[in-house]
């Protein structure tokens, strides 16, 4: 089975392109994998996250739904919480996973224990809190 990746997508400056526009060949050429009709693996970290928020949900809407074929086995990694309602070309719905942190003192851990459904809690302000890059006033864990 073919194996196609997005991750850890960087802009080479050398030839003029951009980190954004870097993932859109990576995407395109799965997309182009994906209408072949053959099993293909594909991982995706973080899609579109070389552009801004309203373009990168309506171009990553777009490309997860064309890469939700039968026999695709899609993998994305999200903090978008808009692309956790998604449908299949076919109109089922996308199955979503996520990993739940919990917090020992003022550190964040994870379990790694995959789990159904959307993520219900975020952890970005706690930990925004505790670099001190937000204020220190409410640091207790989020809900």
């Amino acid at each position: 089975m073919p194996v196609y990746t997005s991750m850890r997508i960087a802009d080479d400056l050398e030839h003029g392109i951009s980190t954004f526009y870097a993932e859109l060949l990576r995407i395109k050429a799965m997309i182009a994998a994906s209408r072949k009709g053959t099993a293909v693996l594909l991982c995706i970290d973080e899609i579109f996250k070389g552009t801004n928020s309203a373009d990168r949900i309506v171009g990553a809407r777009a490309a997860i739904t064309q890469l939700s074929r039968p026999h695709c086995l899609t993998l994305v990694t999200t903090h978008d919480f808009e692309l956790c309602d998604l449908q299949t070309p076919d109109g089922r719905p996308v199955r979503n996973l996520h990993f739940t942190e919990h917090y020992e003192g003022d550190k964040i851990a994870f379990d790694f224990k995959v789990r159904p459904g959307r993520c219900q809690t975020t952890n970005a302000r706690y930990l925004l809190r505790m670099a001190g890059i937000l204020p220190a006033a409410a640091t207790k864990p989020p809900a």
